[in-house]
């Protein structure tokens, strides 16, 4: 499973959405279930399958799938 894969899983399970709904425009104005318990639950989700660590700033800009993307980007997480 390649990390564009993995990401998209992580997604799906915490949100409880079917990954083909998930875009990298999708945020919580566009997934139901995005909301304040469930970022809770996708930024320990995250660290876990990446095995990386955000800080409160990073945390604040996880408002898409784009932006998580590039947050992991910077960790060293490479999505092709």
């Amino acid at each position: 499973m390649d990390n564009s894969e993995k990401l998209m899983n992580a997604l799906s399970v915490v949100l409880s959405q079917p990954v083909a709904r998930i875009r990298d425009d999708s945020g919580p104005d566009t997934l139901p279930g995005w909301d304040s318990i469930a970022m809770v639950n996708l930024v320990l989700e995250l660290e876990s399958a990446f095995g990386v660590q955000f800080d409160i700033l990073e945390i604040a800009e996880l408002k898409n799938v784009a932006l998580i993307k590039t947050i992991l980007s910077e960790k060293g997480v490479r999505f092709d």
